[in-house]
């Protein structure tokens, strides 16, 4: 029996040995280190690992065996070679749908021909995945395996990125295989807002942005943010970015006193906003309807008032070419960058000439 368990361990350590995973010459590592970072929503996913290449041999199904278990023991791949890979989260994501803490992780594969398991080990600090065990798992996750153009080198990629997620690949070989990554966003700044002490007029309108993109929010308690945004701003020194945030906050407050059921006031509010706009403060708002809600009517009778009332107000077509950009309206987008730049100031000139040459040059094409 001694003898089986010591023969079983002797072809372990061989297979380890020649596993992509190894190139055991010291300083001479003939894998190369590789560091792969994303932002994923508000989240920095990092990826450390070590590059093998496949030098003719078959890697999946070879040196990579499959299904690599000796009595009930998983022995996993350590998702590249040399050290065991480690992949870093900045905060709490989720993991094709599974909640995982914020940290440093082991990354290991356990490898099966048509799909694989990968492991998030507490352990990341071990070297290959020779101490790897089971008990120190902070999530699985299993996925299929994917044919793929043949790739010498093993690689990892974001790839299928969105504003709150992104796939993370494994390439190699001809096989190919992901998980999701996934940022809460909303959750994450609120929950960062709220845990800040000393909170600006900014961190106030902030917040009551992000309560109120949930979809049961409340009226009074996103209410209740501006008006304290308000008062902050009221408080804080002059300033270019103050004034600006002041009219955004009262202009916030007038929309959502309109919703609220109070029409009168908040559209005498908005009134007078309006009236006192200036420099980006319509840009911002006249582009946020379309933006944030896919409401075109709205800012275009914004926008176009704007030009309308201020024709010579190179911010105001700016503006207006922004919204033509956004419904593809190319023709238009080039009428009003060209008079965003006849009428823009010194400072501000090339920035507008550069908006209409490019895309007068886009027209043409």
């Amino acid at each position: 029996m001694n003898l089986k368990k010591n023969i079983i361990i002797i072809l372990i350590l061989i297979v380890s040995i020649k596993l992509s995973g190894q190139d055991m010459g010291g300083a001479t590592l003939l894998s190369q280190k590789a560091t792969i970072s994303q932002r994923v929503g508000v989240t920095d996913v990092t990826i450390t690992y070590h590059s093998p290449s496949v030098k003719g041999r078959k890697i999946f199904g070879g040196i990579v065996p499959y299904d690599f278990k000796v009595d009930g023991k998983e022995y996993p791949w350590r998702a590249g070679s040399n050290k065991n890979t480690i992949i870093e989260f900045s905060t709490d994501v989720s993991i094709n749908g599974k909640p995982l803490k914020k940290g440093k992780y082991g990354l290991h594969i356990y490898v099966e021909k048509r799909q694989w398991t990968f492991i998030f080990s507490k352990n990341a600090d071990s070297w290959g995945s020779f101490q790897y065990t089971p008990k120190d798992d902070a999530l699985r996750t299993t996925v299929s395996v994917d044919k793929a153009p043949f790739q010498e080198w093993l690689s990892y990629d974001f790839t299928f990125r969105k504003n709150e997620s992104a796939q993370v690949e494994l390439h190699w070989e001809n096989i190919k295989a992901s998980f999701k990554v996934t940022s809460d966003v909303n959750n994450l700044v609120i929950a960062a807002l709220e845990s800040k002490e000393n909170k600006t007029g900014a961190d106030y309108y902030d917040l009551a942005e992000e309560k109120m993109k949930r979809k049961n929010f409340s009226v009074s308690e996103v209410m209740g943010l501006i008006d304290k945004s308000i008062t902050t701003l009221e408080a804080e020194d002059e300033s270019p970015r103050r004034r600006g945030l002041l009219f955004a906050s009262k202009i916030f407050k007038a929309d959502l006193m309109i919703e609220k059921g109070n029409k009168q006031e908040g559209l005498k509010l908005r009134d007078e906003m309006l009236a006192n706009a200036y420099g980006f403060d319509m840009y911002y708002y006249g582009l946020k309807p379309l933006l944030l809600k896919g409401d075109k009517k709205r800012s275009y009778q914004l926008l176009t008032d704007y030009v309308n009332k201020e024709p010579k107000n190179w911010i105001a077509h700016l503006s207006l070419g922004e919204y033509y950009l956004k419904v593809n309206n190319p023709k238009k987008v080039v009428e009003h960058f060209e008079k965003a730049y006849k009428y823009a100031s010194d400072n501000w000139k090339n920035y507008a000439r550069y908006l209409y040459l490019q895309n007068k040059v886009i027209l043409k094409n």
